[in-house]
């Protein structure tokens, strides 16, 4: 699997541009939805309008549904462990853990343990759970009891305090993502390693490569050759997000999910 993916990857970021022949249009979800994800199977995440949850597999179809709406909007989608998806509604500090079937495992409520005003978390590879305590100035990391199993305080290794809108962990990294300053790159012990000034919304790290949407253009950067490439994508005057797996491209829009797939031949 991670040989398909690194090669799928090069034929992406081979060039430093593409035109829009680049995507092979494969189908369309009709939604209205705030936000998705995916997660390293194919399986696509959706937060639909009405705040349902619901997930599709590869081909389109609905394998799995979850509602609890009293929680407020669901802000986030952790799905980098399929088995262990977490849910974060941001607005009362609460974190759904569903297993494999999209069954609700436990919810995890951050004021309970001095926590608030946290915007986002991360599935950590160890079984924790990442996030970022804003008044402190604190990356921790909590378990499911929740009781917090890890702290260190940036601020005395960041020079400017960080306005988290994103994080996740990939491939033995944290990476979180800084409304005005950027990627901020952290080991798996949480540890300060670099910093990059790209300003998104959301990050992937997949074979050493950052992926990101900044309108309109998809980017990808080579943390080791430091080279940087762009897709140009279609339609883009009502795209939401974007996100890649394997060698797909999805686009949310206004009113549907759209699937794409990486011309192999071009």
């Amino acid at each position: 699997m991670r040989f398909l993916i690194q090669f799928f990857f090069f034929l992406f970021f081979s060039f430093n541009s593409f035109s829009n022949d680049t995507l092979i249009w494969k189908f369309s979800i009709p939604v209205k939805a705030t936000l998705f994800s995916t997660d390293p199977n194919g399986n696509i995440y959706i937060v639909r309008d009405d705040n349902s949850f619901i997930r599709y597999n590869s081909i389109g179809d609905s394998t799995g549904f979850f509602n609890e709406i009293k929680k407020g909007k669901i802000t986030q989608i952790d799905a980098t462990n399929p088995m262990r998806v977490l849910l974060y509604f941001s607005e009362y500090g609460q974190i759904v853990i569903l297993d494999r079937l999209l069954t609700k495992k436990s919810t995890l409520k951050l004021p309970l343990i001095g926590l608030f005003n946290v915007n986002c978390i991360a599935n950590s590879a160890d079984g924790n759970i990442w996030l970022y305590e804003p008044v402190s100035g604190t990356l921790m990391k909590i378990d499911d009891v929740p009781s917090i199993r890890f702290t260190t305080t940036l601020k005395n290794i960041i020079e400017e305090n960080i306005d988290p809108v994103f994080m996740v962990e990939q491939d033995r990294s944290l990476f979180i993502v800084d409304s005005i300053q950027g990627i901020k790159k952290f080991d798996q012990f949480g540890f300060y390693q670099s910093g990059f000034p790209f300003l998104t919304n959301e990050v992937q790290y997949i074979n050493r490569y950052l992926v990101y949407y900044k309108h309109p253009l998809l980017y990808s950067y080579n943390t080791q050759t430091f080279n940087e490439a762009t897709l140009k994508l279609p339609n883009q005057e009502d795209i939401l997000q974007v996100r890649t797996e394997r060698n797909n491209v999805y686009i949310l829009r206004k009113e549907s999910l759209d699937i794409y797939q990486l011309n192999e031949n071009r």
